[in-house]
């Protein structure tokens, strides 16, 4: 049967080949399958992580995938490092805040429950420090609160920011947030992580 099957896919795919306007949404609809069940493979440690900082694991989850597709040992261009891609600075005032040892950058490589509690209190800081608003927290994981302020001071306002932005129509960090909130409706609707409780902003507050 196992044959038969990979000669099955096998014939699917060569009749692919021929059709280069269906190659390519089968291959990110295949690439999305894998980066979904990567990231799922830490679903434990996901709602650990995420319910530490009172975060839905769903979320938390959608950054991972946005950030590494769920590769553990992913580091970017700029020294981002691990599920989460947290610069060393970022890492190290997360670990302080939870009472852990500074990671080294094998910790943040290797150990992914400690890189995705390190995320998700990064995250949680970043929400609260920017007023509870998810997408402006999500732009500013991704450019860093520095360069969010300093967009900020430029315009006047986050909303003149994201009003200017949205009419350049070419703002990678807005990309960045609206990709992440899709995810999060994504892993939602597949029913990897239970729905999980306010956001910390929220908790707060009540």
């Amino acid at each position: 049967r196992r044959a038969i099957l990979l000669v099955f896919v096998g014939v699917i795919f060569s009749g692919f080949a021929f059709v280069p306007s269906l190659r390519e949404p089968v291959r990110d609809a295949l690439r999305e399958v894998v980066g979904f069940r990567r990231v799922e493979k830490y679903s434990s440690e996901i709602e650990v992580a995420a319910r530490e900082q009172g975060l839905e694991p769903a979320l938390l989850a959608a950054l991972v995938y946005v950030e590494s597709t769920g590769r553990v040992s992913a580091v970017s261009s700029a020294g981002a490092k691990g599920l989460t891609q947290l610069m060393p600075a970022a890492a190290s005032d997360a670990a302080e805040a939870l009472g852990l040892s500074e990671p080294s950058p094998e910790d943040l490589l290797t150990d992914a429950a400690l890189n995705l509690r390190l995320g998700s209190r990064h995250l949680a800081w970043t929400l609260r420090s920017e007023g509870g608003d998810l997408e402006r927290a999500l732009v500013a994981y991704n450019a860093g609160r520095a360069k969010l302020a300093s967009w900020i001071d430029e315009q006047g306002s986050y909303a003149l920011w994201r009003k200017r932005a949205l009419a350049g129509g070419d703002s990678p960090t807005l990309a960045y947030a609206w990709r992440v909130l899709s995810y999060r409706d994504t892993f939602r609707s597949r029913g990897s992580f239970q729905e999980g409780p306010l956001t910390p902003f929220e908790l707060n507050d009540a």
